[in-house]
């Protein structure tokens, strides 16, 4: 009987990680997954050993997607204490790219370059695991453009595109695509960021993905470093749509904030309202970035009262990011 149980509540874990991962691929087709997630939650102290793991795991995996990061991490941790228990190499390599992604959402960038070669290592000794080991090297090329060291992200990248394009994964394409604009994009060479990110963007559309407004985002910030107010207008306008009807807080905060900046003259308190939602929800290396923007907007503007707030808001998550606060804020 009790045997009979595990078996239940082990499909019950693999029916919710499907719907988790549908979720980023047909997100206007995903179902019930809080649902799943209390009726889990319910029976967790029913579950002992490996499903126990996946408890924690799968778990961690939906507060990522939640953008509850901290959250994210103390289920993982919870997770990370039972790994050695898995058998499989293949299931370890999946939880190790799972740590690296958070880690390099929230700019731990040794971790997470840790925790993706390791990853990489083990997807790279299957045929079948080629998709795996791209999504890897997308991670490890993330962290190098954060080090400003564009040169080895831009040949890994470049490579994951040739991959991608061989094994005829549009999503892993697309991705590339985008990975290799933002890349150009920090290298301010900004014809190429905008040629990749509108070929991401073609084939997300195509897919009804739920990156639309990531990437329109990105695209209105290149268009507004192009000088193209129009054209980040309409990303804006696309982009604050989309992230709408997905329920996309964080790029719909990042949207305004560029809005706010940029298309309106410098409005203030619509800044403000996008830089509340990034730092409550630990986005620091984010709110590095945009403050730095919004403090040299000012400064050009001589409203240097706004510009010195900028500036300081830059140093106070400079300092957060290299403190690991994410890590340990609640």
């Amino acid at each position: 009987m009790e045997e009979n149980q595990d078996v239940l509540l082990y499909y019950s874990l693999l029916e919710f990680r499907h719907k988790l991962m549908l979720s980023y691929l047909k997100p206007q087709k995903t179902e019930n997954i809080e649902k799943n997630l209390r009726d889990l939650e319910e029976k967790k102290d029913q579950m002992t050993g490996l499903l126990n793991y996946y408890y924690w795991f799968f778990k961690g995996m939906y507060e990522f997607k939640q953008k509850r990061f901290v959250k994210a991490i103390g289920c993982y941790k919870t997770a990370e204490q039972k790994v050695s228990a898995l058998e499989d190499e293949v299931e370890k390599a999946e939880f190790y790219y799972k740590l690296a992604e958070i880690y390099y959402y929230i700019s731990q960038r040794y971790l997470s370059i840790n925790y993706a070669t390791l990853a990489s290592d083990i997807f790279n000794r299957y045929e079948t695991l080629k998709e795996k080991k791209i999504f890897c090297d997308f991670i490890i090329a993330g962290n190098r453009v954060e080090s400003m060291t564009y040169g080895p992200a831009l040949k890994s990248l470049d490579n994951a595109l040739e991959d991608a394009a061989k094994i005829k994964n549009s999503h892993l394409t697309a991705a590339a695509h985008f990975n290799l604009g933002n890349c150009y994009f920090h290298q301010e060479s900004y014809r190429e960021a905008s040629d990749h990110m509108e070929s991401a963007l073609s084939i997300f559309e195509q897919e009804s993905s739920s990156y639309i407004p990531k990437v329109l985002y990105n695209l209105m910030y290149v268009r507004l470093k192009q000088g193209n107010h129009v054209g980040a207008a309409d990303c804006y306008e696309k982009g604050i749509r989309s992230a709408a009807s997905l329920g996309d807080e964080e790029h719909a905060a990042k949207l305004n904030i560029l809005s706010g900046l940029y298309l309106d003259g410098g409005d203030r308190k619509a800044v403000e309202i996008g830089f509340d939602y990034l730092e409550s929800n630990h986005l620091y290396a984010a709110v590095e970035e945009l403050a730095l923007d919004a403090a040299q907007y000012y400064n050009q503007m001589e409203r240097l009262e706004d510009a010195i707030f900028y500036y300081e808001k830059c140093a106070q998550a400079r300092r957060k990011i290299k403190r690991g606060d994410a890590l340990y804020e609640s």
